[in-house]
């Protein structure tokens, strides 16, 4: 394996990053040439499998709402129906994940003393807080006003507070700069990079002239030949050129691709203009589009890698996503396929435009005809800024909040864990197909159901036949116990508490590389080792852990010291006191060989 090729195999590092603090290759590295040893290191994210090899069981999370939004308690098996593209299928596995913290908003059922699982059930009540969640906090700064990014930004720094008490790992995004936080739990950080999020728009509301004014809705809808909004923006740039009023012979004589028979050259050279003034201005909306798209993708591709509940939490005043359905497409597909909810909070809040222009325009040469196609168009033009926020919602399970100036509310709403959630499994067909799902509450008093609306099926070939990844097998070494050693490997730990008060275990991991099968690339030995820790509690829960891959391009003198020495690394973690298991895997990249040790640690 090249060096080149090593990197591909990275899943869970930005390029580039080096982190000391993490993984340390130890004084038996001095006097290295550049490009010998390259070290990355992050947090050991596990991945998720959606379809459990074990139970082939497709698992959904229902939550079930009265009529003010409240989540409902205390529904059974018995009180759900599950249709699998108009099939009914039959609950295998039946859960309650309740959050006591939010009790108080969640409605009891008609029978509150019932209890929540019938006896019999396949089924286990727990706090939501303990599967743990990944959030996205995306804040589109490209089409979000600076006003609205702010109350946007408070609103968001009060649903830390509350978020951080669920333990839920948040990170940053923005439509500019992609992840500006990975993710973490440390609110302090969290709330620092939200304050650093500033608005960047890239076109102005109003379009590119103020006379005459062609918003991007105009804009777009002129491109797609629509002849009512042509007329009423030739008619203003009339006004723009000085005439009283454009002949209406000239207007009725245009059609969405040309004007017959104009009456003057100036009327046609009139309605080019503004025509190529409306390409123009939806060319650079289209970019910009483009681009708040592609850092959606980017960040349901950065949530996909993570393991447990997966949310995109996106704050957007709007945008004109227009002839873009089969990008927004693709961004629906992976997180469906990726698990991952898109939650859309609408930033404007409650929106009143007031009819005629701002007062900043100028207004006096508008039309009669003019200002009633703005004002006939303007529920339209809100529509249209959200669609691509409310499919995103609509098409993964999300939820998306509009008309409503309490964004601390629509923060809480969206992002927060809900007082009670019902999780369902059932057994799919096996034919590779999206399958829409409905799930049905035969219990009276219910509002709606909350609930993603499909699945990608498996087929039997991925089922029985595909082999596991390189990254698979590594997390099925560091979820397993036995030791193993395709080469030797020797472990020394220590605890202390950090000047931060944290408690702290030291790592040193010792590896024998003689052995090993690196490949050579002219004078160079090449290969790339991957370190992991992580501790797990009594339950078997994992608390932390830490990844680390270290490419080798080797001279021989070097490699003949390491052949002697060994290579060692350097790796903490942090954890609260307690008694925890301690797992480490480090894996070669040419052969997949692995070597693996656990060790019972305490914390205290």
């Amino acid at each position: 394996m090249t060096t080149k090729d090593a990197s591909h195999r990275s899943r869970y590092f930005r390029p580039g990053v080096i982190v000391a603090s993490l993984f340390a290759l130890a004084s038996s590295a001095q006097m290295l040439s550049p490009g010998e040893v390259r070290i990355r290191s992050g947090s050991y994210n596990p991945h998720e499998q959606i379809l459990r090899a074990e139970s082939h069981l497709v698992r959904i999370e229902v939550v079930v709402r009265d009529g003010r939004g409240h989540p409902i308690l205390g529904l059974t098996k018995g009180d759900f129906a599950v249709f699998d593209s108009g099939r009914l299928r039959e609950i295998a596995e039946f859960s309650v994940e309740s959050n006591n913290r939010n009790e108080a908003n969640a409605s009891p059922t008609k029978t509150p003393n019932a209890p929540s699982v019938a006896p019999g059930e396949v089924s286990k009540a727990k706090r939501a807080a303990t599967a743990e969640r990944w959030i996205a906090l995306f804040f589109d700064d490209f089409n979000t006003p600076t006003g609205d990014l702010g109350r946007a930004k408070i609103a968001a720094k009060r649903f830390i507070d509350e978020a951080e008490e669920e333990g839920d790992q948040i990170g940053v995004f923005t439509t500019s700069g992609g992840q500006i936080l990975g993710f973490s739990n440390d609110a302090s950080a969290i709330l620092g990079a939200i304050a650093n999020v500033q608005s960047h728009p890239h076109l102005s509301a109003s379009g590119l002239k103020a006379c005459p004014r062609i918003t991007p809705y105009e804009a777009y809808q002129i491109v797609d030949d629509d002849l009512v909004t042509l007329k009423a923006k030739v008619v203003e740039a009339c006004g723009c050129a000085g005439q009283d009023i454009c002949d209406p012979n000239d207007v009725s004589k245009m059609t969405p691709s040309k004007v017959t028979n104009p009456m003057s050259s100036f009327s046609r050279e009139l309605i080019n203009d503004v025509k190529t003034q409306a390409q123009t201005t939806w060319d650079q909306t289209r970019v910009t589009s483009q681009a708040t798209l592609d850092a959606i993708r980017a960040a349901v591709d950065d949530l996909g890698r993570m393991q447990g509940k997966r949310l995109l939490l996106f704050a957007s005043s709007g945008f004109f996503s227009g002839d873009l359905d089969t990008q927004q497409d693709q961004i629906i597909d992976e997180a469906l396929h990726a698990n991952v909810v898109i939650n859309s909070l609408d930033s404007k809040g409650l929106y009143a435009e007031a009819p005629g222009r701002p007062l900043n325009e100028p207004s006096e040469t508008l039309s009669d005809l003019t200002m009633l196609y703005e004002a006939r168009t303007l529920g339209d033009r809100l529509e249209s800024e959200d669609a691509a926020m409310a499919d995103f919602a609509e098409s993964t399970g999300g939820l998306l909040f509009r008309n409503n100036n309490d964004l601390n509310f629509g923060f809480r709403e969206l992002g927060l864990v809900p007082a009670c959630a019902y999780e369902l499994g059932f057994s799919p067909d096996e034919d590779g197909k999206y399958h829409k799902i409905k799930v049905e509450v035969s219990k009276a008093g219910h509002g709606f159901v909350e609930v993603r609306p499909g699945y990608f099926a498996p087929t039997k070939e991925s089922q029985e036949a595909r082999a596991p990844t390189a990254e698979e097998k590594i997390d099925e070494e560091v979820r397993g116990s036995e030791e193993k050693s395709d080469f030797p490997l020797s472990l020394g730990e220590q605890t202390r508490i950090a000047n931060n008060g944290v408690h702290e275990l030291s790592l040193q991991t010792r590896v024998d590389i003689h052995a090993m099968p690196f490949a050579r690339q002219q004078d160079r030995r090449v290969d790339m080792l991957t370190f992991v820790a992580a501790l797990f509690d009594a339950q078997g829960k994992m608390v932390t852990g830490k990844e680390a891959q270290m490419e080798l391009a080797l001279k021989p003198e070097t490699f003949e010291r390491f052949s002697r020495s060994g290579i060692d690394g350097g790796m903490s973690l942090e954890a609260p006191p307690g008694t925890y298991r301690l797992r480490v895997v480090v894996e070669e990249a040419m052969h997949g060989e692995m070597s693996a040790v656990s060790r019972d640690v305490q914390l205290q």
